[in-house]
């Protein structure tokens, strides 16, 4: 990217509210050598032209959550068209929309006829769209079409269903923004697959747990500048603490007898077997897992000590 593109670049991610993301991590057409010659250059500026009238005519799509079917509808058909950085804006924006509009949207499923209705149609894994087929009820019907439509999925734990963000859908992006965001795309489809914890425990193996704290960490080391680090931080910092607290209803330790869940045991030994990186959180670990053997793999006070100085909560 040249100078201009990435001037351009920043002056419209502050103007959006999105920060900056580093020029590092955004490579626009033809950064690795400038066409010469009338014919490509001419060729280039209308491309560049056309990228900027598809990006131009996403921005009121994506300035009200209102518009957020239709904004979906328009980035799916020209993401591929506008290049990273236009399109990571623009992505950026569907994502901050979403977020906006969440909490309304919880709130219109939050009613206990709401509630009541899905709980004698739901099926686990069924999307919105399946739901709404499968109900009489046209209030219902229109709810759940328009929540998926707005790009939301719908998702239950105690027993309450509830919306939330549809990532999933955000990973035909990834081939089109920078690098960083394509990467945070993955860390949050995989969330939204598969959240970590329902009912205050957790859902998820902890070779699971482990896996996605060093996906974060990664993260984290190579893009510390990325629109969306603090993101990826707040959710690292919830793994840190499952992989060595685990959660009220799937502690680590056994709340009768205080000694090490058998399959954290081997999960944590055989990740720190198979891996050889020299990163903070598989240091933290190693430590521990040493801390462990050495105590029989039970929560004596050395291991409590060890856990609140350097894995606070």
């Amino acid at each position: 990217m040249n100078k201009k593109q990435y001037i351009l670049y920043s002056v419209l991610a502050v103007t959006l509210g999105l920060g900056t993301v580093p020029i590092g991590t955004i490579q626009a057409e033809g950064a690795a050598s400038p066409p010469v010659g009338g014919t490509k250059a001419n060729a280039l500026t209308a491309n560049n032209n056309h990228a900027e009238a598809i990006y131009k005519a996403a921005l009121p799509l994506l300035s009200s959550s209102n518009k957020l079917p239709e904004a979906i509808k328009y980035l799916n058909a020209n993401m591929y068209a506008v290049g990273s950085y236009r399109a990571t804006i623009m992505t950026l924006k569907l994502e901050n929309l979403h977020k906006a509009a969440l909490p309304a949207w919880e709130s219109k499923f939050s009613t206990s006829n709401v509630q009541r209705k899905l709980t004698a149609i739901y099926k686990a894994g069924a999307s919105m769209k399946t739901l709404a087929d499968a109900t009489e009820d046209l209030t219902l019907r229109t709810l759940l079409k328009s929540a998926s439509e707005n790009g939301y999925k719908l998702e239950t734990a105690e027993g309450t269903f509830f919306p939330v963000i549809d990532y999933e859908a955000y990973r035909k992006y990834k081939l089109y923004v920078t690098d960083d965001i394509s990467a945070y795309l993955s860390i949050m489809a995989t969330e939204s697959d598969l959240p970590s914890s329902k009912d205050n425990g957790l859902v998820i193996g902890w070779t699971d747990v482990a896996a996605r704290a060093l996906s974060q960490e990664q993260f984290i080391l190579n893009y510390p500048k990325s629109n969306r680090i603090s993101a990826v931080k707040s959710l690292y910092s919830t793994y840190v603490n499952n992989t060595f607290y685990g959660q009220n209803n799937t502690p680590l330790f056994h709340y009768d007898n205080l000694e090490m869940d058998l399959e954290a045991q081997k999960a944590y030994s055989s990740i720190l077997t198979k891996n050889k990186d020299n990163s903070p959180f598989l240091q933290k670990l190693d430590g521990f897992m040493k801390l462990m053997k050495d105590k029989d793999y039970k929560l004596t006070d050395e291991v409590e000590q060890y856990r609140k100085t350097e894995l606070p909560l």
